[in-house]
């Protein structure tokens, strides 16, 4: 089915080397070895150790992305949950609404996992690379899906492997556990590991209707091996990254390479001596060697013409050049996945005004509305699957199937930007009333940076002098 893997996510990186993953639990996950090395790559760069992070640190740009993201979706969106038994997991999932922003853009998808423990509903979100799909419907609903787990007990290291499975009634769930044997995975009793011999090996959400999982994923399409398999929203861009973390580590180099030099001959830092009223001779350094190696570069001699005694040298750096062409890679990575100019690049210039944004940004904002419609979506989906188990618990308040509403999605600041011509009324009133400058709608609604803006504003028509007067 495919090629034999590495491993293809951070937390048992160290498994898989010479197995696949159906080979091991007889589970097929119908993803190729292409769409894996997509899937770990994205990890390792989420964690900032893809490849070229050992000789290029990341810059900080996928935080970045990620967050610009996070901070339109989390101050949109919000919850009124109406069933107080439905209440905590709900908010709590949207209050952590920034986990599944990251997921979707960085990791393609997010899948949560809903939970039943002390004696009440919770959740636990897992990034793709953590859970695999296995089986999808015909309009792309998860149905089916792996989790692997790296469990370790002493010196014993154990992977657990929940497989997940709706037939379209029912919801089945089976539970295996396998230990590390000389790096082989065997499988073995649930109860080896104290971790997990309370488990259930196997059972059955019956005529729950709905997959008893759900997957928050991107709406980037799949052209890596043409499966419902979630992409990351920064797949396209991974080389142009790869050059961000490159010219930054570029220009760190630079920075400390640029530290002032002083070469130096030794005698110049030499101890000196000299008596107390004693007599007594007493030694007096001039410098501390922690300060002189700092300091001095070469001490045998400078070096330099004339044979100077001392000669500092303070190279040139090209600190704006260098700056220049990392907003122009910044640049790149916003056209590339279409996050809209000013996003990342440039960020600290860029005011960053709820105006500019309902109207200068329509790129990123495509991007927001496709994460908001699937979070609203899957909003929903979330909300019946704890429905269910507050029934199948037989939780007080759990809410009767079908026969009430569970919650309401609030939209905050959101009607001007999904509303482009409302937004420009608004602009165009502003304008006319003084409170907007003329060069502010045009650097907001065509994109213009504000030395263009303002240079493409038409000239204020002269008045005529008033009664006739020259």
């Amino acid at each position: 089915m495919f090629e034999k893997i590495r491993g293809f996510f951070m937390n048992i990186l160290k498994y898989f080397h010479t197995q696949t993953v159906e080979e091991i639990t007889g589970v097929n996950t119908n993803i190729t070895s292409e769409m894996y090395r997509h899937i770990e790559l994205w990890a390792d760069m989420a964690a900032g150790s893809a490849p070229w992070n050992k000789d290029a640190p990341a810059c900080g740009i996928l935080p970045q992305i990620a967050g610009r993201l996070n901070y339109f979706v989390k101050r949109e969106i919000g919850l009124d949950v109406k069933n107080e038994t439905l209440e905590k997991p709900l908010k709590h999932l949207n209050k952590n609404v920034g986990r599944i922003v990251e997921n979707i853009a960085l990791r393609g998808a997010g899948l949560l996992r809903p939970i039943y423990a002390a004696g009440k509903l919770q959740y636990e979100l897992l990034p793709l690379g953590n859970y695999l799909p296995t089986k999808y419907d015909f309009d792309g609903t998860l149905t089916g899906a792996i989790i692997l787990k790296r469990m370790d007990e002493g010196k014993r290291d154990f992977i657990l492997a929940e497989t997940h499975d709706f037939d379209g009634k029912n919801h089945a769930v089976t539970v295996k556990l396998y230990e590390d044997k000389n790096g082989t995975l065997r499988e073995t009793s649930l109860t080896s590991c104290s971790a997990t011999a309370d488990l259930t090996p196997f059972y059955v959400w019956e005529d729950c209707g709905r997959p008893m999982i759900v997957e928050f994923r991107s709406s980037v399409t799949n052209n890596i091996d043409g499966s419902n398999t979630p992409v990351a929203l920064i797949d396209a861009a991974i080389e142009i990254i790869e050059k961000a973390d490159e010219q930054f580590a570029r220009m760190d180099w630079e920075q400390e390479a640029g530290e002032k030099r002083v070469f130096a001959d030794r005698d110049m830092f030499a101890d000196r001596k000299k008596k107390d009223r004693d007599g007594n001779t007493l030694i007096e350094k001039t410098i501390s060697t922690k300060t002189l190696n700092k300091l001095v570069v070469k001490i045998d001699g400078s070096g330099v013409d004339n044979n100077d005694k001392i000669h500092e040298y303070s190279p040139e750096l090209r600190t704006e050049a260098q700056e220049k062409y990392l907003q122009t890679i910044f640049k790149r990575i916003e056209q590339t996945i279409n996050l809209g100019k000013g996003t990342i690049s440039d960020a600290e210039q860029v005011q960053q005004t709820a105006t500019q944004y309902s109207g200068g940004r329509q790129e990123l904002y495509a991007i927001v509305d496709d994460i908001e419609d699937e979070i609203a979506s899957k909003y929903a989906d979330a909300a019946e699957v704890f429905a269910y188990m507050a029934r199948a618990y037989k939780l007080a308040g759990a809410p009767r199937s079908g026969e009430e509403e569970l919650y309401t999605i609030k939209w905050n600041d959101d009607q001007t930007r999904k509303d482009i011509t409302a937004a420009k009324q608004m602009a165009m009133q502003e304008v006319s009333a003084g409170v907007l400058n003329k060069w502010e709608y045009r650097r907001d609604f065509y994109g213009e940076d504000e030395a263009t803006a303002k240079a493409n504003v038409p000239p204020e028509p002269e008045l005529a002098a008033p009664f006739g007067l020259a």
